[in-house]
């Protein structure tokens, strides 16, 4: 599965953000249809994105859409548009029953006929944004082979909860953003984490960004540019985090070399789960 440890968001009615995402250093552009484009812009903003998707972008840039919910009169044109001009993967909002992931799943199967793209080809990422979505957040997983992550969007399940968005690292939404890490892990998914709404407070944004590793996100929702470099940081190991992990590994290969599955290291008892997250270290390590 490719790494996403930032989607930024793109205003699909916006030819000059369009224009500049191009070269966006983010893993992932999120091409939007949906809250950031007033209905009587929709078909306009679906023509931009379309015609974004087939011209140039940076090598490596995986270019998503989120598409209208399935229940608008946008939703069908928005899919059929987006998969002929060749979007990578679609992000479905308001997702809330199992039902929402396979409903979209159908009409993507179709658009991928319709414009002869593979089978399958066309990935999802379920975007849960009420307190229904995330309770069910174990279902909705297992809903569709295209899934390859769920994304908390916290600021509309603040809005449904009652309470005012102020940031994700505490009181219900913290619980939100456990309760999708979890279930998204125990169906082998990436888990994208909230977006931070505060472009002059870096610091915070680090905070979160680093609290949501901790708990076991893979990536984050991005709203700049500028926040694109704060997100790759902090997923980034140390260089210590980094050393560590090599030393470890090269004395586990060498201990099972030796026919040992359980040893001492520098104080700590270690076995194979141990080791396997120090690889994961090194993996994102590996990263640009």
């Amino acid at each position: 599965m490719r790494a996403r440890r930032s989607l930024l968001f793109v205003c699909g009615a916006e030819p000059a953000a369009l224009e500049a995402a191009r070269d966006s250093a983010a893993d992932s552009l999120i091409l939007d249809l949906e809250d950031t484009v007033t209905p009587e812009h929709k078909p306009r903003a679906r023509t931009l994105v379309a015609d974004f998707l087939t011209g140039p972008a940076r090598a490596g840039l995986e270019r998503t859409v989120r598409v209208n919910p399935p229940a608008t009169p946008w939703f069908a044109d928005d899919v059929a548009a987006v998969v002929a001009a060749g979007a990578d993967a679609l992000v479905v909002p308001k997702v809330e029953v199992p039902a929402d992931v396979r409903r979209v799943a159908r009409g993507l199967a179709q658009a991928e006929r319709a414009g002869e793209r593979s089978a399958g080809a066309v990935r999802l990422l379920a975007l849960l944004e009420t307190p229904r979505g995330v309770l069910d957040a174990p279902a909705i997983a297992g809903a569709s082979a295209r899934l390859d992550a769920l994304v908390i969007g916290h600021v509309d399940l603040s809005r449904t909860l009652g309470i005012r968005e102020a940031g994700a690292m505490e009181g219900t939404i913290l619980h939100a953003r456990c309760q999708l890490v979890l279930a998204a892990k125990a169906a082998g998914l990436q888990a994208v984490d909230a977006v931070f709404m505060d472009l002059d407070d870096p610091d915070g944004f680090t905070a979160e960004a680093r609290q949501g590793l901790r708990l076991g996100f893979t990536g984050k929702l991005v709203i700049d540019e500028r926040q694109v470099a704060l997100a790759h940081a902090a997923f980034r190991p140390s260089e210590a985090e980094v050393a560590y992990a090599r030393r470890l590994v090269a004395a586990w290969d060498a201990a099972v070399a030796a026919g040992a599955g359980v040893f001492v290291f520098e104080g700590r008892v270690i076995d194979r789960p141990v080791v396997e997250a120090e690889r994961t270290i090194l993996a994102r390590a590996a990263l640009p």
